[in-house]
């Protein structure tokens, strides 16, 4: 397994800096480039320099709605142009957040209410399959989807529908196990049922008791991060001890990137925390630099 470490830990940070710092913390890779996003010398230059892989971009798109999706296919190729461009492994997709389930994330996970009906998700499921299509056949970069709190595909049961209705060999699977966690959903179960469909994961932490007076409070995502409810990796009550492990039996071999919504520290402090901590459950990152 190997490590990286996600750049929107840094927010607004250049990517210059937040690649340095992630260097000095021994992290192997990084998903995402920043603000660099767009410009592929700068972003090359600024990997090299750091001696970081760039292990993955983001794409968020609607996927379900028919009115958008010329749009949403042409953005696709843009952003799959640009991370091949730097060598980037994957490209992960998520379903857009929007304002009303951001509001709503994590709330009455089952038999939702406000979510998808049959002939979007037929869309998404559709769209998904072309983007795949096109990410491989053009870009030779394997499409990733992961899920994503606020989006119509936040729980446990949104992603097994979505697998349900995709092409393990066109679409495989790069969960955020905190967000997982969020909703209600155990993520080692997720790990176990998927292991054949997953290429990526994320790790990320959270603090439960803040999670269950939250969700009695029906808070909002957003009142969840300013309150600091997600946390460095060991500093909450997401098993990812048992989830490490869990992969070391299954032989998995792909990346691990480590997460963090809105830290309440220095970014650089909180990425070595999370470092710490898996070098303490044994995986072999790069040694720190001094």
């Amino acid at each position: 397994m190997r490590v990286a470490v996600t750049a929107t830990i840094w927010g607004r940070t250049p990517f210059q800096q937040a690649a340095e710092e992630a260097r000095d913390a021994g992290y192997a890779g990084i998903e995402g480039v920043g603000d660099l996003a767009g410009d592929v010398p700068l972003a090359r230059r600024a990997l090299a320099d750091a001696g970081l892989e760039v292990t993955a971009g983001r794409f968020f798109a609607n996927w379900f709605a028919e009115m958008y999706r010329d749009i949403e296919f042409d953005q696709l190729q843009r952003a799959a142009e640009f991370f091949a461009d730097i060598g980037a492994e994957f490209l992960i997709t998520s379903s857009r957040p929007v304002p009303e389930r951001m509001l709503t994330a994590g709330h009455v996970t089952s038999q939702r209410q406000d979510g998808l009906l049959d002939y979007q998700w037929t869309q998404m499921a559709d769209s998904l399959t072309q983007a795949g299509y096109i990410t491989q056949r053009d870009f030779e970069l394997p499409l990733l989807f992961r899920n994503q709190l606020g989006s119509y595909v936040e729980t446990g049961d949104e992603m097994d529908q979505l697998v349900s209705m995709t092409d393990p060999e066109n679409l495989r699977l790069a969960p955020d196990i905190g967000y997982l966690a969020y909703t209600g959903a155990d993520p080692l179960a997720f790990v176990r049922a998927y292991s054949d469909r997953i290429a990526y994961l994320t790790l990320k932490d959270l603090d439960a008791d803040l999670h269950e007076q939250h969700i009695w409070a029906r808070g909002s995502l957003e009142e969840y991060w300013d309150a600091g409810g997600f946390l460095e990796l060991g500093q909450g009550d997401v098993d990812v001890e048992g989830l490490v492990n869990l992969l070391r039996d299954q032989g998995y071999d792909g990346w691990l990137a480590v997460g963090h919504d809105q830290p309440g520290r220095d970014p650089s402090a909180s990425v070595q925390i999370s470092r710490d901590y898996l070098v303490g459950l044994g995986l072999e990152l790069e040694a720190e630099l001094t």
